[in-house]
């Protein structure tokens, strides 16, 4: 899976947020959470666009990841990588 990052791109993007849907909130998955859920390699392609703040917090995200919204704990699947390019 591929995410192209520009100067905007913060962790709330990457892991996801809610929206409405008609009279209901829906949480959507962004792509970080989809690729730990999936076991698969999320690319963060422009990744010189982040943020400092953003590449720190991204090094945290490595081990498990708490989704407030949904009070979800994401452990990442085997075969889950974060590549930075």
């Amino acid at each position: 899976m591929t995410h192209t990052c520009t100067w905007q791109t913060d962790l709330q993007e990457l892991i996801g947020s809610e929206d409405w849907e008609g009279q209901c909130l829906r949480f959507h998955y962004g792509p970080l959470a989809q690729a730990m859920k999936g076991g698969e390699e999320l690319i963060l392609e422009n990744s010189a666009a982040l943020s400092t703040f953003t590449r720190a917090k991204l090094a945290f995200v490595r081990g498990s990841l708490f989704i407030d919204d949904t009070s979800e704990q994401i452990q990442p699947h085997d075969g889950f990588r974060l590549t930075l390019r």
